[in-house]
């Protein structure tokens, strides 16, 4: 039978958790580097946050469940780089996105071994539909009506970027349909390892060592930095992307499921790679 989550009765210090957070953001800056460097810099952060882990084992179980958590997301980045190399950018923008993203499944099959073997709980992990049309943060609004606006009101701020509207033209549906099913499977992939690895594993694992609204905060700044060099990159990609993942995060914890999250991800995975695919055709 699953057992939940370790809960706060077997405390650790901050510091462990802090410096495992820690190294995970300053490794989001390794994407700077040269390929080699960017793998060596990447596998190290791994190593070091299963040495971590282990070094937790039997003492701290809470402290080992969210570094083993932060060890399988580690996995996917310097996995990308060493396999990928420069040979990516040279393919079609929706087929990049598609491969580049197929490399997090290898922290998701990662992640999956860790919960089998820590014997975590799909229902503390909220791995489930859940509800559609919980109550949300905005009054009188619930999911079953915010869930659309979050997606409308993505879809028109990627789309309605000035470098897209350059480019936009009598062709531009034409070019977004003949690519549509490759950008949607990029979207469903990519989004749904991104949604087990950052919200459900992260903040599952993290909640009984910060409570709720410290897990959401941690996996917020953890995503954030994780797309330093998204679309869009840079400080301004940080911040846009730590908030929409905090709208992810309530979808999940207000909905206790992941059916809003999951299908809020997969359109804003279509609107930006959309955007990419118009603004560079």
């Amino acid at each position: 039978m699953a057992t939940a989550i370790t809960t706060t009765k077997n405390r650790t210090p901050l510091g462990v958790t802090a410096g495992a957070v820690g190294l995970l953001l300053v490794n989001s800056l390794a994407v700077q580097l040269a390929g080699t460097w960017q793998v060596a810099a990447g596998a190290s952060t791994t190593v070091l946050l299963f040495v971590l882990a282990w070094a937790c084992r039997g003492r701290w179980d809470a402290a080992t469940d969210l570094v083993l958590a932060l060890g399988a997301l580690s996995v996917f980045g310097w996995v990308s780089a060493a396999l990928t190399g420069s040979w990516a950018g040279t393919l079609p923008v929706a087929v990049a996105f598609l491969v580049v993203n197929a490399f997090k499944l290898s922290s998701v099959a990662l992640l999956a071994v860790i919960a089998a073997r820590r014997r975590w709980s799909r229902e503390n992990l909220l791995i489930r539909v859940g509800s559609l049309n919980a109550r949300s943060p905005v009054p009188l609004l619930r999911w079953g009506l915010l869930g659309p606006i979050v997606i409308v009101a993505v879809l028109v701020l990627f789309l309605s970027d000035p470098a897209v509207l350059a480019k936009a033209g009598p062709g531009t549906v034409r070019l977004v349909l003949a690519w549509l099913p490759v950008m949607l499977a990029g979207a469903v992939v990519n989004a749904l390892c991104e949604e087990l690895l950052y919200r459900h594993a992260l903040i599952g694992t993290a909640r009984p060592l910060l409570g709720t609204a410290g897990a959401v905060v941690m996996s917020c700044a953890v995503f954030g930095a994780g797309h330093i060099t998204g679309s869009p990159g840079g400080l301004t990609g940080v911040l846009f992307t730590a908030a929409y993942g905090a709208v992810c995060a309530a979808a999940m914890l207000q909905n206790r499921g992941m059916a809003w999250n999951l299908v809020i991800h997969v359109f804003g995975d279509l609107g930006a790679v959309s955007a990419l695919l118009i603004a560079a055709g």
